[in-house]
């Protein structure tokens, strides 16, 4: 009781080649198969200063010369946005070195 419940399922295109499916019976959604280190190819406001970066292996956290973390010191990605991506990273890091 109280809770907003999906009847229909609803397709959102998210951009192009990329949606998202609200569907009846689902209350979360697991991401546990995003390897940790490609985490930031899904935030879309981090995809134009991932080229930025010095070293392609960057994983955005505290690294020199990432484009990300420029981004976010001249205000140009939101501080909330970048400490999900930072919790969700250590989650997901976290599963897959606890993964066996």
């Amino acid at each position: 009781m109280g809770k907003n419940t999906t009847t229909d399922v609803t397709l959102y295109e998210i951009e192009k080649n990329s949606y998202l499916l609200d569907t009846p019976g689902f209350q979360s959604i697991d991401i546990y198969e995003i390897p940790s280190k490609d985490l930031a190819n899904f935030f879309l406001e981090f995809r134009e200063y991932l080229k930025n970066c010095e070293f392609v292996s960057c994983l955005h956290l505290k690294e020199e010369n990432c484009g990300v973390l420029n981004a976010l010191k001249n205000g140009k990605i939101s501080n909330k946005r970048y400490e999900n991506f930072v919790k969700i990273y250590n989650d997901l890091k976290y599963e897959e070195e606890h993964k066996w």
